[in-house]
């Protein structure tokens, strides 16, 4: 059923010359458009076996548990905010000195990475940058190899469709005479018929 469903393109772009006429043009893609509207992928993945879970991690395996993306709770930022107590309570006082080293500490962390980025991020975007050059030599390289390897299949293809393309050519003009060539036989041979029955049935009167 699945082979029989598929679609097969016979296409030969540089021999078919049908989609240069622009009325029939303009028919291709109206159907193209109505084919577009009511086209349903296929489960590209259906032949595919789930990937085994087995030794992976608890967040993979809970990713592919989870049908729904967990609910978003919104970020805490009160533990970032140094607000002095208004009640005279040693446990808020405790906890707002907590939250004021935190911070004080987060600061100091801030100034020392601030400073090691001024002594040596300079090189190391530079590193970076270099090597985002290198990247990109070797992805153009291999577009280049890419659309070489391209043109060179469209040129073979080009030169044997024009190779066949007087023998498509002469096979579909005897295909046309012989589809008329039949279409005449039918009609003579529906016309004895016709002389036969009537044949038949004066023969059928004269014996009568």
């Amino acid at each position: 059923q699945k082979m029989a469903d598929e679609v097969v393109l016979d296409g030969l772009p540089y021999i078919d010359r049908e989609y240069s006429d622009p009325s029939l043009r303009k028919m291709v893609d109206r159907l193209v458009q109505q084919e577009m509207k009511t086209f349903r992928p296929p489960d590209y993945l259906e032949s595919m076996p789930m990937p085994e879970l087995e030794g992976k991690s608890v967040v993979v395996r809970d990713m592919f548990a989870r049908k729904k993306p967990p609910p978003k709770t919104p970020f805490d930022v009160a533990r970032y905010k140094v607000i002095a107590p208004k009640k005279n309570d040693m446990k808020l006082w405790e906890e707002a000195l907590a939250k004021a080293r935190t911070q004080l500490e987060h600061q100091s962390s801030r100034i020392i990475n601030l400073e090691l980025m001024k002594r040596y991020s300079t090189n190391s975007w530079k590193a970076y940058a270099d090597q985002l050059v290198e990247h990109q030599e070797l992805l153009s390289a291999g577009l280049k190899e890419v659309k070489t390897e391209v043109r060179e299949l469209n040129r073979k293809r080009k030169a044997s469709q024009l190779a066949v393309g007087p023998q498509i050519q002469s096979a579909e003009q005897k295909w046309l005479q012989y589809a008329y060539k039949n279409n005449e036989l039918h009609i003579v041979n529906l016309e004895l018929e016709k002389q036969v029955k009537k044949l038949r049935a004066l023969a059928a009167q004269a014996t009568s």
